[in-house]
């Protein structure tokens, strides 16, 4: 997991160090593009926040030409699975292993959205937010989301699934 955690920090860091020299390289020739990598993977308590801002140029094309043809806000809970699975065969060739990223993802999201609804009904007012149960509901948030792109991103270009669900095992059970 930690060794899955500082890939992950690794991964930000280059492709941000990457994105903006091209970025800058585009706005010196006179070229407005949009800013990719907005936060740090460490600085996200949503898996929707996350990934808006990891390549956040690819997210707008994902929403203009995919999420709002199928429907939008409408078809949300479906929709994002249409999303992920593209996602992940765009990635790569089409491999399983991708797919499964895709799903854990777009799995992940559903009670994401369910937990934002009732976070907004508990904490409707900046003053409500600026509370300790709020904060550590987030915390709680962020660390939810750090594990679950740890899983994921496993499970797409690591381990696979069958063998996610091995290393879970001997995890368990403390070997």
């Amino acid at each position: 997991g930690v060794t899955s955690l500082m890939t992950l920090n690794f991964m930000w860091f280059k492709f941000a160090v990457i994105w903006r020299f091209f970025r800058l390289w585009a706005l010196a020739s006179g070229v407005e593009v949009p800013e990719n990598m907005l936060r740090c993977v460490n600085n996200n308590a949503t898996i929707l926040g996350f990934w808006r801002g990891w390549h956040a140029s690819y997210n707008r094309w994902l929403v203009r030409y995919l999420y709002v043809p199928l429907g939008g806000n409408k078809y949300k809970l479906l929709n994002v699975w249409a999303v992920f699975i593209f996602v992940g065969a765009w990635h790569d060739r089409l491999r399983w292993r991708l797919l499964h990223w895709a799903c854990i993802f777009a799995a992940f999201l559903a009670p994401e959205l369910g937990v934002q609804a009732i976070g907004r009904r508990l904490f409707p007012t900046v003053a409500a937010r600026d509370t300790l149960t709020y904060r550590l509901c987030r915390c709680f948030a962020g660390a939810l989301n750090i594990h679950v792109l740890i899983a994921g991103n496993m499970v797409g270009y690591v381990v696979g699934l069958d063998d996610m669900w091995d290393a879970l095992g001997t995890y368990a059970s403390g070997r």
